[in-house]
């Protein structure tokens, strides 16, 4: 699943023998200023794994969501306490890197006691939270005049360690020095529903939602899932946005979904089956018959045929 802001564009993809090729919808290549993040389904790891700030691999995906992590979470010390969904928790870090949830009913436990749905939730919200809005507070485009000082101090520790016959890799500095300001996030989701009951899910899509429609900037999230309860929750937030204009106000304040309805034609919805893709919307754009509802049917229709010989006394 994909949700596209006003500007996105696809390219083509291979895996393995599957290939898939993506029209254009919205296209501006040139506007690809943006700040990627992904966020895998191992993400509780940060929460089983001590010292976690000494890990280190090669450049890969892992290596990637660890420091974005890190990025995330010094930005919510013990003073700016964020709140995870409504599950009555507030996450915060201490400068010891220990990882904390403050009950609404008073007390503090650490991330790493907690249960398997807060492991999975917690670093999933905190970093969404990041990367939709605390980022863009604390960055601001630099000048040619102060990029030009920053490359030349560089190139002057380069000459000097030249000199003294040493070798140090600039190259991470010198990817900060030529970074872009971001102008929006890219966000990819694996498996949002991990160990997660149905209505937290529920709120966990309208959470997203609510933060990527955001006026300012085009934020972009991609979704994958074996959850049929994201797909239900997504398709309440495209049908509200349908029938929005058709629902008196008053009526309206009372769907809990209302600040997530976000607009079909702005939603790309696949499945994929024995290798090959296909989409799984309709003319409007809702949800139409796909692999969960096929599966549901021939469950039930096994049971209530079970269900036929039952013969109650």
């Amino acid at each position: 699943m994909t949700l596209d802001g006003a500007v996105s564009w696809y390219q083509d993809a291979s895996f393995g023998s599957v290939k898939i090729k993506f029209g254009t919808k919205y296209a501006d290549p040139i506007d690809n200023n943006s700040k990627v993040i992904y966020i895998p389904a191992e993400r509780n790891f940060v929460a089983a794994i001590y010292n976690l700030q000494e890990y280190l691999r090669d450049r890969d995906n892992i290596q990637d969501f660890v420091i974005g992590w890190y990025d995330a979470k010094r930005k919510y010390p013990e003073s700016n306490k964020l709140n995870i969904l409504n599950l009555g928790v507030e996450y915060y870090a201490t400068d010891q890197d220990v990882d904390v949830l403050h009950l609404r009913g008073g007390g503090d436990i650490a991330l790493q006691t907690a249960s398997s749905g807060l492991q999975s939730v917690v670093p999933l919200v905190t970093m969404f939270d990041y990367v939709t809005q605390g980022i863009y507070k604390e960055r601001r485009p630099m000048s040619v005049k102060e990029r030009d000082e920053l490359v030349r101090k560089l190139n002057n520790l380069v000459e000097e360690d030249k000199k003294k016959n040493q070798h140090v890799d600039y190259s991470i500095l010198r990817d900060v020095i030529n970074a872009k300001s971001y102008r929006y996030s890219q966000i990819i989701v694996e498996e949002p529903e991990q160990n997660l009951f149905p209505d937290t899910q529920r709120e966990l899509v309208y959470y997203m939602l609510q933060l990527c429609n955001d006026a300012e900037r085009n934020h972009r999230l991609t979704i994958t899932t074996h959850s049929p309860y994201i797909l239900y929750a997504l398709n309440s937030c495209m049908m509200g946005y349908l029938v929005k204009d058709n629902i008196p106000e008053q009526e309206r304040q009372a769907f809990i979904s209302k600040n997530a309805w976000v607009n079909p034609k702005l939603i790309s919805i696949w499945e994929i089956e024995d290798g090959k893709i296909r989409s799984i919307q309709d003319e409007d754009g809702i949800i139409s018959e796909n692999y969960f509802d096929l599966n549901m049917t021939a469950l039930m229709d096994e049971y209530y045929h079970m269900l036929s010989y039952y013969d109650e006394k």
